[in-house]
């Protein structure tokens, strides 16, 4: 087949079928052209189907393209709503930004130094109380243990007083007494 005999079939296939002539030049052999050419008919039953899908295609299309669009848009972007609404919480004075930021659970690095400063000191002075208490604490119990000490040296002594003077039984006696009474 040659080439103006080619051109001509595929001009008259692509009014039958509706598909495009370079398509069909691109895609199509010589025998498949010939043999397309044969059956016109069948390609025109077909042609409006094709056309419908090819305005299906075009809708779907403009559709994506179209949400490409508004995805791309700068506007519409979240990262650029947040990044304004930072930006804007961040130009507020001290007090209204902290109530901002604080809204989203997030805190500005000055007032998160100022916290842990303050926790610091906080601790520092709790380090030192529990330190001081620790050590009264301790001057305390040598104090009760010196008087411990001199408790019990009293009693031996008015124990060792009772039994000499006043003999073992009353001794027992009065610590039965004692005893009895809880001490």
């Amino acid at each position: 087949m040659n080439k103006q005999e080619r051109n001509r079939l595929i001009q008259r296939i692509s009014r039958a079928s509706g598909v495009a002539q370079y398509a069909l030049q691109k895609k199509m052999t010589d025998e498949q052209i010939s043999l397309a050419a044969q059956h016109l008919d069948v390609l025109e039953l077909v042609k409006s189907a094709n056309t419908y899908n090819r305005y299906c295609q075009a809708q779907k299309t403009r559709e994506a393209n179209d949400k490409l669009k508004s995805f791309l848009d700068p506007q519409n972007s979240e990262i650029v709503s947040v990044g304004r609404w930072l930006i804007n919480a961040l130009s507020q004075n001290r007090s209204d930004r902290k109530e901002t930021l604080l809204e989203r659970d997030l805190v500005h690095k000055e007032d998160y130094n100022t916290m842990v400063s303050d926790m610091r000191q906080t601790i520092s002075d709790m380090d030192q109380m529990t330190l001081a208490s620790t050590q009264e604490s301790a001057d305390k119990i040598k104090i009760l243990e010196k008087r411990i000490d001199t408790l019990k040296g009293q009693l031996s002594r008015i124990e060792e007083y009772i039994r000499n003077n006043h003999g073992v039984a009353e001794w027992k006696r009065i610590n039965e007494t004692l005893i009895s009474m809880g001490r």
